[in-house]
């Protein structure tokens, strides 16, 4: 089936190509603003960045007919995260439940649309989808490092119909470095930092362009990044409960010369790789009470192992000055290993055990499980679990852009076809363990086999996208088709099933500039999440009809925008995993049934100058969300138990608040980040285990400064989590959580 899929995508990508088509990850970008940029620098990085950029260059923000967020290279370099939920704090509509403390697994949702592993929105760097199987298994179980990324967009509303398949919240394209543009500004930089906890991160980058009248201009660049960390959480034995993380990158591209037509050809390669000492078990609340950073024994050989592959070849061309194309070829490959204490050897689940810790077996259990005293019974043998899954994501991309005039407008028509494959096998498999003298031994019953799958998913997505500009007044209007074939395979069970699913989105916006000063915007668009494949034919696919309306305001003195949004779903869908809390029916999804979810994102951007050489940039995004159930219904999943109507949705905070305040300098600057998060609930309804429980309310502050020592040498601080804010920030999947403590860092950067 590979080998047929692979001969017809190459073949239907390449005589899409030859018809016209494309642009990389994205880009409501024009092939006239192309032509002109060509032609005010013949720029291969402005390009490059176009191409692969939601917003590229232009200030498409000030117009764009939906929710538009930018972090660029300059908000990423103050704060220096690693961490990508630190990184969109600052984003209004966005979501994070936290869950190691790191981001490793991060955890993202928008406008409503479930958090768990950042499943529904879609993640994309360099406008290729990064979740391991986005049909078949989207769970975000790797994420590419955010520090090697030069912007990251956020983009909620109609315009999210270009990147399927889960169109519910919206969209986040993260733009990794792009290669220098020219040959005189060669880029070599060493990014050296050390902190507490054992943090250490040591960042490379080397970049080079050759010009060449008579071949062209080519360049290339490699990039490489390592971070570690011996963790914060504390095991009796003393075990390190940290991480160590590498990414390489490689880029390398060119630029014919005498060509009839402007022609930039791109090959990316990259590999990345993790070993961190995670666990799924977390705490008892009174535990958490005394030490928050705590590890039971029991999760002391926990380890998840995993590495990643990443190949790209990509072509972009001006074939009119209304023109242009782009075709792009990727895959992917993930391999995770994540073996981890699991549950005990009974029917009785982890979340009863640790909410009800001093009752009667419960008791017997936590002292096992705290290494107090040796397993006795045949109950008391500690399940764990060797979860191997292999993965990979394959396809071929291209999309079209054509501008034009209609009636006195300005018309810029951009579509897209793609044919894409993935694939996930799970082979997890089971080893009873004793608990002895504070060790885990093995009880001598054989290692079994307990999941033994392969769900594969082949799509065929196609866009038209039309933005029509009449001076004042900009419309979208657009369609998305989705057609997926979906297979699951169970070894054990010696079954194969198969369905098909053909979706129609349509998406409408518009924006009205009253004045120099205001204006306003509304949208609606059809959201979709699909099914994984093998599901029951009673579970319908997620979908919702998502309405905004909204204003901005800019002047010399600010930039503010202030949007409401309501999210109507037909059918809101949990699916069953470990890190949801399951232990049965693992990869099962579930109906929830319908769903309104009304809120408002407001942001403001200002910048006061304090004296000739100071400034104070102050940036505010406040969220307020309502999320509902429209219906009675019973469910056995984690997260939803008898649910009543106006029941809220887990996970989903009602008021969210960031204000960062800074101090700038040409030569400094120091900046102070506070982020506030109401609590929300852990589940829905009542009948389940965590029935009634908040998660704690978020006050968190991060501080960072840096100093330019010269034109080559900068220095940087940051403190994150300054007071040492300790709260439980998920009770999943198994216990409370604690967020990342406070972590000092200091760090040199050097650009030779």
């Amino acid at each position: 089936m590979n080998n047929k899929f692979s001969k017809l995508a190459i073949a239907l990508g390449v005589a899409y190509s030859a018809l016209a088509a494309s642009q990389l990850g994205y880009a409501a970008e024009s092939a006239a603003d192309a032509n002109a940029s060509q032609q005010a620098s013949n720029s291969n990085a402005e390009k490059s960045i176009e191409v692969i950029s939601i917003f590229g260059h232009r200030n498409q923000l000030a117009t764009a007919t939906g929710s538009a967020f930018v972090l660029n290279e300059e908000a990423l370099n103050q704060y220096e995260f690693d961490d990508i939920h630190r990184v969109l704090q600052s984003v209004p509509g966005v979501y994070i439940r936290e869950e190691d403390g790191y981001g490793l697994r991060p955890n993202i949702g928008l406008r409503g649309a479930t958090t768990e592993r950042s499943s529904k929105v879609a993640i994309m760097e360099d406008g290729v989808l990064i979740a391991p199987a986005p049909y078949a298994a989207p769970a975000a179980y790797y994420f590419p490092n955010v520090s090697r990324m030069e912007q990251v967009e956020v983009f909620k509303g109609p315009a999210a119909i270009k990147y399927g398949p889960n169109t519910i919240g919206g969209a986040i394209n993260m733009v990794s470095r792009q290669i220098t543009d020219s040959a005189d500004t060669p880029l070599r930089e060493i990014d050296i930092a050390g902190g507490q906890d054992g943090y250490l991160k040591g960042h490379g980058v080397y970049s080079q362009r050759f010009e060449n009248s008579e071949y062209g201009d080519y360049g290339f660049l490699i990039e490489g990044i390592h971070l570690e960390s011996d963790g914060f959480k504390e095991l009796p034995n003393g075990e390190d409960t940290g991480f160590v993380k590498r990414e390489l990158m490689f880029k390398a591209d060119f630029s014919p010369a005498n060509s009839k037509y402007y022609q930039l050809w791109q090959f990316k390669a990259g590999y990345s790789d993790e070993e961190s000492d995670e666990t799924y078990l977390g705490l008892t609340d009174a535990d958490f009470a005394i030490n928050p950073h705590q590890r039971y024994i029991a999760s002391q050989d926990d380890k998840m192992d995993w590495e990643h592959y990443q190949f790209q070849v990509s072509h972009y061309i001006d074939i009119t000055d209304s023109l242009s194309v782009f075709t792009q070829a990727y895959r992917r490959d993930f391999d995770r290993d994540w073996d981890r204490f699991n549950s005990f050897n009974t029917n009785r689940s982890m979340q009863t055990i640790l909410t009800s810790p001093d009752t009667g077996l419960n008791a017997l259990f936590m002292q096992v499980l705290t290494g107090e005293r040796d397993s006795l019974t045949t109950e008391e043998q500690l399940l764990f679990t060797l979860n191997d899954r292999k993965f990979y994501s394959q396809g071929i991309e291209s999309k079209l852009f054509w501008d034009t005039r209609w009636l006195d407008a300005d018309v810029a028509i951009d579509a897209g076809l793609r044919i894409h494959q993935d694939q996930v096998e799970r082979n997890h498999r089971q080893n009873n363990l004793l608990m002895q003298d504070g060790r885990l031994v093995n009880s001598g019953v054989a290692q079994s086999t307990i999941t033994d799958n392969e769900d594969t998913a082949t799509a065929v997505a196609s866009y038209v996208n039309a933005d029509i500009d009449f001076g004042q007044l900009n419309l979208t209007a657009g369609v998305r088709i989705e057609y997926i074939d979906g297979e699951a395979k169970d070894f054990l069970a010696g079954t194969t099933e198969s369905d098909t699913d053909t979706v129609v989105l349509p998406g409408l916006g518009a924006f009205y500039q009253v004045n120099d000063e205001l204006g306003f915007l509304f949208g609606v668009n059809k959201g979709f999440v699909p099914n994984s494949p093998g599901q029951d034919t009673n579970i319908d696919p997620e979908e919702s009809w998502n309405y905004e309306l909204g204003m901005r305001f800019s002047n010399e003195l600010f930039n503010a925008e202030l949007i409401g949004f309501y999210n109507d779903y037909d059918n809101l869908k949990g699916t069953c995993t470990f890190s949801s809390g399951c232990r049965d029916d693992l990869d099962v999804e579930f109906n929830g049934g319908e769903v309104e979810v009304v809120g408002l994102e407001s942001s403001i951007q200002a910048e006061f100058a304090i004296s000739q050489s100071l400034t104070m940039p102050i940036n505010i995004a406040y969220t307020y969300t309502d999320a509902e159930f429209q219906n009675d219904f019973q469910s056995t999943f984690s997260q939803w138990g008898n649910v009543s109507k106006g029941d809220k949705l887990p996970y989903l905070p009602e008021n969210q608040i960031s204000v960062e305040v800074a101090i700038a300098h040409e030569n400094w600057r120091a900046a102070l980040l506070f982020k506030h998060a109401d609590e929300s609930p852990e589940a829905a309804g009542t009948g389940t285990e965590l029935e009634s429980l908040m998660t704690d309310e978020i006050q968190q502050w991060d501080f960072s400064a840096w100093y330019q020592v010269t034109d080559a040498l900068r220095t940087y601080v940051k403190v994150d989590n300054l007071t040492d804010e300790e709260v439980i920030v998920s009770r999943r999947p198994f216990g409370a959580r604690p967020g990342k403590p406070q972590q000092a860092s200091v760090g040199v950067k050097y650009t030779f």
